[in-house]
């Protein structure tokens, strides 16, 4: 949304105030708007992350990785990021906790997950950031 003096609006738009516009005083400096929640991502768009990802990635990983890497896309927040502790992936998964620390090992180096923050006890999990193509 854009802030507009009296003065802008008459000179640039004719008079008219433009529908994607508000006004603002005279001596107000022109601050942009505040940024609105991340926006959620719509059912083609995961789609198409997982088309992604099935195409170009899934060949070359183990199937630890896969299971793993489903989880976090499956977990994963309009802000783009997954926050799960290796426990619960390795539950879900039907997985050891030491073969999804491997598989999350696996899948950093190969550029389809990246580490945000790391989780430590007491603290809460890790956040992770996924990718549906690596950087090989």
């Amino acid at each position: 949304m854009r802030r507009l003096t009296l003065r802008e609006v008459n000179e640039e738009h004719g008079g008219k105030l433009p529908p994607d516009a508000m006004f603002r005083a005279d001596d107000e400096p022109d601050r942009p708007m505040p940024t609105s929640k991340p926006k959620r991502r719509t059912r083609s768009e995961r789609f198409a992350v997982l088309n992604t990802f099935t195409d170009f990635a899934l060949a070359g990983l183990t199937g630890a990785e896969v299971k793993v890497w489903l989880i976090l896309f499956r977990d994963t927040k309009a802000t783009g990021t997954a926050r799960t502790g290796q426990a619960d992936i390795a539950r879900r998964a039907g997985l050891k906790p030491r073969m999804v620390r491997y598989a999350l090992a696996s899948l950093e180096a190969k550029g389809l997950v990246q580490v945000v923050r790391r989780g430590r006890l007491n603290s809460g999990p890790s956040t992770y950031r996924v990718h549906p193509a690596g950087s090989a």
